[in-house]
């Protein structure tokens, strides 16, 4: 029988314009993280902290009903956070997809 070579196993969540979120409370690693930006422009900031506080480490801008936009850090170890991380998006109906570890 052949065998199924393993994948890696990320948490995800779903994160909507209205409603802030925070991924970790601790060090987290992200892996992937996708904006969607619906019918506004709209940007996502991943900060470094468990709260809104923390400093930005990454922003994603994406225009009004266009293509969602993606960055992918699988390739090079993923993106970590020290102390945490919050996911900030903005824009009517965005939202933000992200894969952590």
């Amino acid at each position: 029988m052949p065998t199924i070579p393993t994948q890696p196993h990320f948490n995800t969540q779903v994160v909507p314009a209205t409603t802030a979120a925070r991924i970790a409370t601790k060090d987290v690693t992200i892996w992937k993280i996708i904006l969607y930006p619906a019918a506004a422009n709209s940007i996502v900031q991943l900060k470094n902290g468990a709260t809104d506080t923390g400093d930005i480490l990454l922003t994603l801008g994406a225009i009004a009903n266009g293509p969602s936009v993606e960055a992918d850090f699988t390739s090079v170890g993923g993106l970590y956070f020290s102390t945490g991380c919050f996911c900030k998006p903005a824009g009517t109906g965005s939202i933000a997809y992200v894969w952590y570890t």
